[in-house]
């Protein structure tokens, strides 16, 4: 399965923008911007200008993570090697065990430190280790695809639920809706767009964050990814053969798709978060694209800086809140803010690059290592029929 370091890099990046939105999150004139209003001109600059692309897109990145992995994963699944059971146990590898240590350690940090009263900071920040622990939510997080509070603990949790529930599914998924013509499977995109948008619509607006309606919503943004996937070498070569004018338009429209948000934010009716998933996602199909097809692009996404910063995406997506609550709450009132917030960057980088090395890379290769005799078989299977086609 050819592997894209450029996607890598680019989760990375995502990963750090979420990171930089959620620690500008404990300023109350960030948190509470409401477009329209008399902020301060350097919220607005973060908000709604250009700089808005790595300071306020944290919800645009998680959308880019939805779309890279429907890519990555119909790799896996379109494999002539694909077998149900090896790339179901290689998932709960790759996301839920790592999952399940970070959100001990955030468990044990918050029920060793939240019992140090802080003041209101913002209601984004209250919102999370004031809960009182019970058995049924540490039950809930351990089982992790239900519906519950994620904020309880650790806020970025919700997309991960979605990410395990689509997953265990997307075989399925792809054998219906993507089709061996391109037509039929935008056909069917469209249909569960649609459908998934009415229901939201319908029975949605008092929905959890971590509904199953949203997870139909979020199926969609997979199938975008699976699809371009499928027909990744006619658009590799289509977009590689347009001159340079084009490709910096194709940049320019996939960075305004990005900043749409902050584009029309005091239009009600097209600032619903349905309608800008979607045209964010259409701006990250264009990213994936001239990730690969720009040479420029590509090799700054190949730098041994990005490269590094893909590698530890998950874990600095898992730890980075941890990261900030437990300084907060040790330093509060004893630090300035601004300070908190620069040691609590690089204790993320810490504890992500630790979490890499002693949860990830030993996960993925136990996930490898049961799963070593289901290849095997397979292979044994290919080879033996091949000698009988010989024969």
């Amino acid at each position: 399965m050819t592997r894209y370091e450029e996607f890598d890099s680019l989760r990375g990046l995502a990963a750090l923008i979420v990171l930089i939105g959620h620690y500008l999150m404990i300023y109350p004139s960030y948190a509470n911007y409401q477009y329209g209003s008399n902020s301060s001109y350097i919220i607005y600059l973060f908000k709604e200008t250009p700089l808005r692309l790595f300071f306020s897109s944290g919800n645009e990145s998680v959308i880019l993570f939805f779309v890279l992995s429907g890519f990555v994963l119909y790799l896996s699944v379109n494999s002539a090697k694909f077998h149900y059971s090896t790339y179901l146990i290689k998932r709960v590898f790759r996301i839920y065990i790592p999952y399940l240590v970070a959100i001990s350690v955030a468990i044990f940090s918050k029920m060793i430190l939240s019992n140090i009263d802080l003041p209101y900071i913002t209601d984004w920040f209250n919102k999370s280790w004031t809960s009182q622990d019970t058995p049924s939510l540490l039950i809930e997080h351990l089982l992790f695809i239900g519906q519950y509070n994620t904020d309880a603990y650790n806020n970025v949790i919700w997309s991960l639920v979605h990410e395990m529930r689509i997953s265990i599914i997307f075989p399925v998924l792809i054998f219906l809706f993507v089709r061996k013509k391109l037509k039929y499977s935008l056909l069917w995109l469209f249909v569960l767009i649609f459908s998934s948008t009415i229901f939201l619509f319908l029975f949605g607006s008092g929905g959890d964050i971590t509904s199953i309606l949203l997870s139909f919503h979020y199926i969609t943004l997979f199938l975008m990814g699976a699809i371009i996937a499928k027909y990744r070498h006619e658009l590799f070569s289509y977009t590689l053969k347009k001159k340079k004018p084009v490709k910096i338009a194709l940049l320019l429209g996939a960075i305004t798709c990005f900043m749409y948000e902050g584009m029309i934010g005091e239009v009600d009716f097209l600032n619903n978060y349905i309608f800008r998933d979607y045209v964010v996602s259409f701006g990250v199909c264009i990213f994936i694209i001239m990730s690969v097809c720009s040479p420029k692009i590509s090799a700054v996404l190949r730098s041994r800086l990005l490269t590094l910063l893909g590698k530890i995406s998950y874990s600095l997506y898992l730890y980075h809140l941890i990261s900030l609550f437990s300084l907060m709450y040790l330093f509060y009132n004893k630090l300035p803010t601004g300070l908190i917030l620069i040691f609590s960057f690089f204790l993320s980088f810490l504890l992500s690059s630790a979490s890499y090395l002693l949860v990830e890379k030993p996960c993925m290769r136990l996930g490898s290592y049961f799963t070593r005799n289901k290849q095997e078989k397979v292979i044994s299977k290919d080879h033996i029929a091949l000698k009988r086609k010989i024969g």
